[in-house]
């Protein structure tokens, strides 16, 4: 009996020892997509019986934390900004001491990192530039399948439409051609018009966006005068890794998309992905044809064009324990928009036919990214080969037997060719505090088509850049100086150089000033293109003088809270601009408002400031930003007087933890918007306006299955804006006539993504 309870009170002293011996566990917290640390993450621990708080860690740099637990059960919780909170509970202590938590993002934070036009990744609140982030979250919840869709809602940031020509931005007042388009920090190329359409930059492999307002023309050169928009692929290093996503849109959109990536070894990753996106067309223009007594409507013609798009994309990774690190990715583009015509003959004896036109687009982008450690410092290296294939072929169509013929007018037919060679690569070392860039960037640039002057031009740009970033008063007070030269096989190249000053009185406000000079030469396409069809008649003119512009941009940010993953930030910036010889395109015949003849030109002169302010907040379940931005446009004398325009943009984020719901709204309201016409002798005259715009989306989302199957539903153009009326202006292109612009209805999308990984 007696060695029975000498047993018994062993045990109990074992359990009695179990339950209140300490147990360290350390916490591993990574970003779920990119498997990157989370730094500054709060992980909160709880007792499991009745949720008394028992002790708060934040991570390190590597994302670890370590907290000792002498009590089961016990409740976990970590919470980030931009992050989901994620949960972990424990009834006994673990076996394995370390927990490996991966974080869901949500939006972009102040912990955010940024890695465009900066030496190395850096946070985006100690960044010395503005930038505006684009999570892949913030993407899907608002039904963007390309570019333009995600960037409509932004402050600043104007979107035009043609429907042969695309989707093209504005921003801070510029125009498409003083903004760069990057895709992992090279330029698209491609250019129409000047823009680059950015309906055909996908976004279902997209991890984020990442926007500068202002120059960045020291570290990009030519085209980033107005902003730079640089859309960061998704770099996956797990495992294995599957997904795939529908799309369905209520105005006859169809796509889907899928990818698969699975890693060979520590040392090799491979991805596959590809797509498909169809818009059947919508708005039908014809008119009803009387043949006898009966009424026979063809219905073959939209107002709003057909597209068809195939997407493919090949990935290569490869990383070693070095520091040394290789990608590769080919992307690939199949787009054709189809412009059918209304029927020209209905007779019983000359049958029907109609003239059709094809617009077909190949985009073929190759990059290789290069990586590595050069003593202590590092290097980096950028190249690209990109192939852009345009063909416009116009056809008389057989109504009967559906047979085409193509036809022989002037601009009918032809096929385009735009190759570009990009070469860029940087060292980022330092001399005790003072940190340095050197690099170089080349662009080799050929073009091929009938509607260039000669057929075949090529320009070529070779440019050096250097940065120096020095912290006069540590944590306080840090400058950075910049210069490029450039040669330009057509154009003398200016040096242009680029101050940058960050000033941090106390920690929770960052005040940031810059003055940088821009250049830019004209495009090939600006000097020799001849584009004539139905509804363009576009000059190129090589008689045009490259643009030079000075820009100041001022900004503040204060953090009125932080307190672990709520808080409230507030924006105020403002932007001046000077632009000389802005090049633009120009009507021919001013006077008559149904011309489509326009050439390229410069603007001898344009200034104009920006004054916004933006709040971005978080508290508990609910994340709101807003903004409001005032443009003001300074007289030309002899010209136009001075004229403004303003615009506020809300976004609204509810997440109702317990069934897994997110709410989404999404809002912009776009002023009045004044419009100049450039005019051949280089001035410019005011020349009407556009009416107000609102515009709001919105959307449900619900995941399922552990967060591996997401579903949205949503309503775009909530307030059903089909036309807006433009007084005085003459508006040319697929989406404008008779003094108004028009836009696709209120719609009804919804979306299931499926993500498996291990």
């Amino acid at each position: 009996m007696k060695w029975r309870l000498f047993i018994f009170w062993v045990l109990l002293n074992l359990l009695s020892v179990n339950a209140f011996a300490l147990t360290r566990l350390r916490i591993s917290v990574t970003d779920k997509d990119t498997r990157n640390p989370v730094f500054l993450a709060h992980v909160n621990v709880y007792d499991g019986n009745n949720r008394a708080s028992l002790a708060t860690v934040q991570t390190d740099e590597l994302g670890i934390a370590e907290v000792e637990i002498d009590n089961f059960p016990c409740l976990l919780e970590i919470v980030s900004l931009g992050y989901e909170k994620a949960e972990r509970s424990f009834n006994t202590a673990p076996i394995n001491p370390t927990v490996q938590i991966a974080l869901v993002k949500q939006h972009s934070s102040l912990n955010e990192i940024v890695v465009t036009g900066v030496a190395q990744p850096e946070k985006l609140k100690n960044a010395l530039a503005n930038y505006q982030v684009i999570t892949k979250a913030t993407i899907q919840a608002q039904g963007a399948v390309t570019l333009n869709d995600v960037l409509k809602n932004q402050l600043n940031t104007n979107i035009g439409n043609d429907n042969i020509l695309g989707s093209s931005v504005q921003m801070q007042g510029m125009t498409g051609n003083k903004v760069k388009i990057l895709i992992d920090g090279l330029p698209v190329n491609g250019r129409e018009n000047g823009n680059v359409n950015l309906s055909q930059i996908n976004l279902n492999n997209a991890e984020r966006i990442e926007i500068i307002q202002g120059p960045m023309s020291v570290v990009y050169g030519t085209d980033a005068l107005g902003g730079v928009i640089n859309v960061i692929t998704k770099k996956n290093r797990k495992p294995l890794s599957f997904t795939a996503g529908t799309y369905l849109e209520s105005i006859y959109k169809y796509n889907f998309d899928g990818g698969l990536t699975f890693r060979v070894n520590d040392k090799h990753q491979v991805s596959l992905s590809g797509g498909r996106n169809f818009f059947e067309g919508y708005k039908n223009i014809d008119q009803p044809i009387a043949f006898g007594d009966d009424t026979l409507q063809t219905q073959r013609s939209f107002y709003f064009k057909p597209n068809e798009q195939y997407l493919g994309n090949v990935g290569y990774g490869y990383t070693t324990k070095s520091g040394f690190g290789l990608q590769f990715n080919s992307d690939y583009l199949n787009e054709e928009i189809t412009n059918r015509g209304s029927m020209r003959v209905w007779d019983p004896f000359l049958g029907a036919y109609a003239f059709d036109e094809y617009y077909r687009t190949q985009r073929i982008m190759n990059r290789l990214s290069l990586n590595g450690k050069a003593g202590k410092g590092s290097w980096q290296s950028q190249n690209g080969y990109f192939v852009y294939f345009r063909n416009k072929s116009k056809v008389n169509k057989d109504l009967t037997n559906l047979t085409e013929t193509p036809t022989t007018g002037k601009g009918d037919q032809d096929t385009s060719v735009t190759s570009n060679v990009y070469l860029r690569g940087s060292y980022n070392n330092n001399i005790g505090a003072l940190l340095y860039t050197t690099g170089y960037d080349i662009n080799l640039e050929f073009v091929s088509s009938n509607k260039i002057d000669g057929k075949n031009k090529e320009i070529q740009d070779y440019a050096a850049y250097a940065t120096a970033t020095y912290p006069i008063i540590k944590d306080k007070l840090t400058t950075q100086a910049g210069l490029r030269a450039a040669h330009n096989s057509s154009y003398s190249a200016p040096l242009v150089p680029s101050v940058n000053v960050l000033y941090t009185p106390v920690s929770k406000l960052q005040v940031r000033g810059s003055y940088t000079q821009g250049f830019r030469a004209p495009s090939l396409k600006e000097l020799y293109l001849s584009f004539i069809d139905n509804n363009h008649n576009i000059i190129g003119n090589f008689g045009l003088v490259a643009e030079k512009s000075d820009h100041i941009q001022v900004s503040a940010s204060y953090q009125a809270y932080e307190k672990q993953a709520n808080y409230l930030q507030f924006i105020l910036t403002g932007y001046y601009n000077d632009v000389r010889n802005g090049i633009a395109l120009i009507p021919v015949n001013p006077n008559d408002t149904n011309s489509i003849n326009y050439v390229y030109g410069n603007i001898k002169h344009q200034e104009n400031a920006i004054a916004s302010l933006q709040a971005d907040g978080q508290f508990r379940n609910f994340h709101l930003q807003v903004g409001y931005s005032y443009n003001r446009t300074f007289e030309q004398k002899g010209d136009y007087s001075a004229f403004s325009a303003q615009e506020a943009t809300a976004m609204l984020q509810y997440n109702w933890r317990k069934p897994k719901l997110n709410f989404n709204v999404f809002y912009k309201y776009t002023g009045p918007q004044p419009f100049l016409q450039p005019s051949i002798d280089g001035s410019a005259t005011y020349n009407g306006r556009q009416d107000a715009m609102h515009n709001c989306d919105a959307s449900i989302e619900k995941k399922l299955l552990e967060n591996k199957v997401q579903w949205i539903v949503g309503v775009k153009n909530v307030f059903d804006i089909q036309s807006l009326n433009n007084s005085g202006m003459v508006v040319s292109g697929a989406h404008g006539g008779g003094g108004s612009v028009s836009f696709l209805p209120r719609s009804i999308f919804t979306s299931i993504r499926v993500n498996i990984d291990k």
